[in-house]
């Protein structure tokens, strides 16, 4: 049934402990700066939000979309000072590279979606061994949009030759849920990072994992189901 496993990267393969809440604030606070009414944003917002609702302001309220495009690049250099500062700091999530061995052991392919930056990535990279486990590492930097939109898996699916229905996306997050239903892929939740079980179940997780060590077996088992042609 499946040819590729697409794996989120910070909650799920590694812990990278990023100040979100301090990231959240600076792009609600980046916006208002910038003339977005501050009523606009409520508090349960996140980046993707804040910036959809951003984006919707500015640009009915007379914003070119290379101005916007302007904006989108200055956000981009502070979250990535947050990043980068973490980066240095990350370690691998537990059974993470025994469960990735196995699952390619399968013949199954692997890869990285992240909406983290490149910068930050390639440092991370030189940390731990990760890159030797995963054909593809795709960045926001690579992405045409990040999540919450599909574009990021639908272009790792284009770059393995195979059918999105033909991946699942695992991911601890439900910004990783609405982007593969977007995308009309599989999901699987993690419960490693900071949404809790019931969270991704509502995000359209098929299934809900404790812990990267339950998905060779849960592919062995799909894949006696529906064996790949």
């Amino acid at each position: 049934m499946f040819k590729a496993v697409i794996f989120d990267l910070d909650g799920t393969i590694i812990q990278l402990d990023l100040p979100l809440e301090r990231m959240r604030d600076d792009a609600k606070n980046y916006y208002i700066n910038e003339g977005l009414p501050p009523e606009l944003l409520e508090p349960a917002d996140g980046i993707s939000s804040s910036t959809a609702k951003a984006k919707e302001h500015f640009l009915t309220n007379g914003l070119s979309q290379e101005e916007w495009d302007v904006m989108q690049q200055e956000l981009d250099v502070l979250m990535s000072k947050h990043e980068k500062t973490s980066a240095k700091h990350a370690h691998l999530m537990d059974g993470v590279l025994e469960s990735v061995q196995a699952i390619k052991s399968m013949g199954i392919r692997t890869a990285i979606l992240t909406n983290n930056s490149r910068h930050a990535t390639d440092i991370i990279l030189k940390q731990l061994p990760l890159e030797e486990l995963f054909e593809v590492i795709q960045t926001r930097h690579e992405s045409p949009t990040p999540k919450p939109y599909p574009d990021g898996l639908i272009h790792i699916i284009e770059k393995l030759g195979i059918k999105v229905d033909e991946a699942v996306y695992v991911g601890d997050a439900v910004i990783d849920g609405v982007a593969s239903s977007r995308a009309g892929m599989h999901f699987w939740g993690v419960s490693t990072g900071e949404t809790k079980a019931q969270d991704l179940e509502s995000a359209g997780a098929e299934r809900v994992l404790a812990s990267l060590r339950e998905i060779p077996s849960l592919l062995s088992a799909c894949q006696k189901d529906s064996p790949i042609e």
